[in-house]
């Protein structure tokens, strides 16, 4: 039987939750049915777990991650070689990922291989009208003209995809709900000892620990994190508090934790390989990002049976329950996130009764497993088998009634 033939672009494979997914999904898919092919820029931290592979992998010199005027020329030169990969692989399929290689990568389908089926993944809806109205408003724009040569929209949360509805992206186009996955059974480094995790910290060992995996961009919003920090700390001493990750925010956080005076309890230690050992040490983990998709490292945190506080954005309320395995806070609202922090942190019977409830939650459907057999049974309905693609397709395509679509993403 001849494979069905899947192109991931995504723009850049740095430590995220969106690389995370398509990185499992592109190893573990299976091979006997699909061959999955992967394009991305270059300069990402898991370059080194596909870079070996010169066969399926092509990293794209053009492709930069940030978005503005000045990357323009980079962006033309960056779909023509899209381009360039999409004649040599010629795909049934093209998946794209991630808002910048999301739109280009469509563009770049669209312009030089029409035969294959196009799919986007939202790990997150990308934009937010904390970056500026007039932005926002493009960006909707933009999706929503991507939207119209897209076979099938996919979101990670329900409630991003109620946002796009709402914004009009994706208007009779095919939508479904496919959760990020993680591994329930995690199993940590044999001979890991909890007391000297702590000290490599300078963290004592009777210590409680707030954890947060994020990166030290503007959505993931470590400003707020610290400011937590600092109120809690203002109660409670034998605190301490870890926000994983690096990113344009860092120096601004860095002086902030100096100025307030809690250096010695606040630690940013960068991009970390030891999430796992990290959630161990945790009593709570702690999540004020401002986007979120379906994060990653909440549910890693809930394989770890870490009860969370989290402002309750995107779709981090389809993980968390409100007073059962954690607590939901409105976004911005420092002062209740620091206060929840602290009634975790000083009732251990209340956070046993969150891990208790976690363990008890069914979680099957944020699996890694789910996660690429439901990926697959979408690329055997777009492409069967016994029918692989033919023939020239329309440059945009025909709008269609897609109701028992839409109540998946209900």
């Amino acid at each position: 039987m001849e494979k069905t033939k899947i192109l991931y672009f995504i723009t850049r494979m740095d430590q995220g939750g969106a690389q995370a997914s398509v990185l499992t999904t592109f190893k573990t898919i299976n091979k006997q049915q699909f061959e999955a092919f992967l394009a991305t820029g270059p300069g990402g931290r898991l370059d080194g777990k596909i870079q070996h592979d010169k066969e399926h992998v092509y990293f794209l010199s053009a492709l930069k991650h940030d978005t503005c005027l000045k990357y323009m020329f980079h962006d033309l030169v960056a779909i023509c070689q899209m381009g360039r990969v999409l004649r040599k692989v010629k795909p049934d399929i093209v998946h794209t990922n991630a808002p910048k290689a999301g739109i280009l990568g469509r563009i770049a389908a669209r312009i030089f291989w029409r035969k294959a089926k196009v799919v986007h993944t939202f790990h997150g809806l990308g934009f937010a009208r904390e970056q500026g109205e007039k932005q926002f408003k493009f960006f909707v724009s933009v999706e929503k003209f991507c939207a119209k040569f897209t076979d099938v929209l996919v979101f990670v949360s329900r409630k991003n995809a109620q946002e796009a509805k709402e914004l009009g992206i994706g208007k009779g186009i095919r939508t479904e709900i496919i959760r990020a996955g993680v591994n329930f059974n995690p199993i940590l480094p044999l001979k890991f000892d909890p007391v000297a995790k702590k000290a490599s910290f300078n963290i004592p060992p009777n210590a409680k620990v707030v954890l947060a995996l994020a990166n030290c961009k503007p959505l993931k919003n470590p400003l707020h994190f610290v400011f937590a920090a600092y109120k809690v700390l203002n109660q409670m001493k034998n605190v301490y508090f870890i926000f994983t990750g690096d990113g344009p925010l860092r120096e601004q956080v860095s002086h902030l934790v100096e100025n307030l005076n809690i250096k010695k309890n606040v630690l940013f230690p960068g991009w970390r390989n030891d999430a796992l050992e990290l959630l161990a040490i945790s009593d709570v983990y702690a999540s004020v990002s401002l986007r979120e998709g379906l994060p990653m490292s909440l549910l890693e945190a809930m394989s770890m049976r870490v009860p969370a506080v989290c402002y309750d954005v995107d779709g981090i309320s389809e993980v968390i329950t409100n007073n059962k395995t954690g607590f939901l806070v409105r976004p911005k609202d420092i002062d209740k996130f620091a206060e929840k922090l602290k009634v975790l942190l000083r009732h251990n019977n209340l956070r046993e009764r969150f891990e208790a409830a976690i363990d008890h939650r069914d979680f099957s459907e944020f699996t890694a497993n789910t996660m690429v057999k439901k990926q697959e049974r979408l690329y055997r309905g777009l492409v069967p088998p016994t029918k692989k693609s033919a023939g020239h397709r329309r440059f945009f395509r025909k709008r269609r009634s897609h109701k028992r679509f839409e109540g998946r993403a209900r």
